[in-house]
């Protein structure tokens, strides 16, 4: 999928996954105002209303758990997902979907990037954790990752997938990070637009409104 300003983009849907309704109280007060019974229902409305059967859509991770692939299947739009950490080990096939669960990197210099991560990392290039998506947006280069870059828990589980995403960020010359993975927090980093769903009022939003909100693009 090409993305443009036009492709709409959100990250931890965490469809049918309890406990982030107590981990994120935003939900739950969404939920409460809203009408809705069921947040995942509120969740499929709120997406539906805003993307129709032909627009495309970046989702950034995280975007189900146990039973909610039948929320999955009622999603509209020509979707991608790179896959977020809560993704590994839980994915069903997801039909008409493309998945990216690797770093893609769609730049002239791709062999030249791909050789010196190679070099830097050796095998551990091939952390299953390690997913982003680098291209260029009208004129901006962009990662698209669900993990933030240049930022890090205190004993991150992650952080080899993490050093191989910043590091493909600095040597791809990224202006901008497109990420989800810390859902109500803000990023620590300037370069960074948190797209998880609590920031998005929980709706998948073009990515033209997002680089304009973040510096007047």
């Amino acid at each position: 999928m090409k993305i443009t300003l036009d492709t709409f983009v959100i990250s931890d849907t965490h469809f049918s996954h309890k406990q982030v309704l107590k981990k994120e109280p935003l939900r739950m007060k969404e939920l409460q105002a809203s009408g809705f019974a069921n947040f995942d229902e509120l969740s499929v409305s709120r997406w539906n209303e805003a993307v129709s059967t032909n627009d495309k859509v970046l989702h950034l991770g995280d975007l189900y758990y146990s039973e909610g692939m039948k929320y999955i299947k009622l999603l509209n739009g020509r979707k991608t997902l790179i896959v977020g950490n809560n993704d590994i080990g839980k994915l069903a096939p997801l039909k008409d979907w493309e998945v990216i669960n690797k770093l893609k990197i769609k730049l002239d210099t791709k062999a030249n990037l791909k050789e010196k991560l190679k070099s830097k990392f050796g095998k551990k290039l091939k952390d299953i954790y390690a997913n982003a998506l680098v291209t260029k947006v009208a004129g901006e280069t962009i990662m698209f990752s669900h993990f933030p870059v240049f930022e890090r828990k205190k004993n991150e589980r992650f952080s080899n997938a993490r050093d191989i995403i910043d590091y493909l960020f600095t040597i791809s010359g990224c202006t901008i990070n497109v990420h989800g993975h810390i859902h109500s927090r803000d990023p620590e980093d300037a370069r960074c637009i948190n797209a998880s769903t609590e920031k998005l009022n929980f709706t998948p939003t073009r990515l033209g409104d997002l680089l304009a909100k973040h510096r007047g693009f």
